[in-house]
């Protein structure tokens, strides 16, 4: 892990800020506050930030990079709840209920973030209403899309479980649109995240795209929303 103070880049740091849910819109006092509370750590591809059962002592918003949230079985088997990107944020469960953490959260891109301790966090958002009404905002979507990913799982084919994730991968602002363009995820990424293998998930991707459900280019897979 490498440390910077937060002057290093300041305008990097509030862009990043600004494509968070808690901050998007708001003006940049709000910003500049939880960034005077906090400072920039970043970690290389690879660095486990967050292992389950630790304590939770501080809150993580992304400034670039990615990483995956995940939890392991009994045999080592790798479940990936989450990918989150740039303007994202982790670590706030535990903050909010004081208990350690409930999964392990890893780099899988060189990662940069604003690191809020607890307190600084709470105190923060004890004086900032806007801001905090926003948060529990954002803990209630995460409860709904936790009931919408244990539905699909539950109920829908390889195919249509697919489709539901990368639709949940998708930025809020991109699901009305009838092409959805999300960040492409890793064959292994996929599988992880709906319960099944590479080699399903391979050929469901290829009969996705062969009956014009998806389009994969390198990058970015776009998704074909029909009414």
């Amino acid at each position: 892990m490498i440390e910077t103070t937060i002057k290093d880049d300041l305008k990097k740091v509030e862009e990043g800020l600004a494509r968070n849910q808690l901050f998007t819109g708001l003006e940049d006092f709000y910003r500049k506050g939880i960034i005077s509370r906090g400072e920039v750590r970043t970690w290389p591809a690879g660095t486990q930030i967050i292992t389950e059962g630790d304590p939770g002592d501080a809150v993580f918003f992304i400034i670039s990079g990615r990483v995956k949230v995940t939890l392991y079985g009994e045999e080592g088997r790798e479940i990936v709840l989450a990918i989150l990107n740039d303007g994202d944020m982790f670590g706030e469960m535990s903050i909010i209920d004081d208990k350690p953490r409930s999964a392990n959260v890893e780099a899988v891109q060189d990662l940069q973030c604003l690191v809020v301790t607890k307190g600084a966090f709470l105190d923060y958002m004890s004086r900032h209403h806007k801001v905090y009404m926003r948060f529990f905002a954002y803990l209630t979507g995460r409860l709904r899309e936790a009931t919408r990913k244990i539905g699909g799982l539950a109920l829908l084919d390889v195919c249509g479980r697919i489709a539901h994730t990368l639709l949940g991968m998708a930025r809020a602002a991109g699901t009305d649109k009838e092409v959805v363009e999300i960040e492409r995820p890793t064959h292994e990424q996929l599988a992880a995240m709906i319960g099944s293998s590479r080699e399903v998930v391979s050929r469901a991707l290829k009969k996705m795209t062969q009956e014009g459900y998806i389009k994969i280019e390198k990058d970015r897979i776009l998704l074909y929303i029909s009414e």
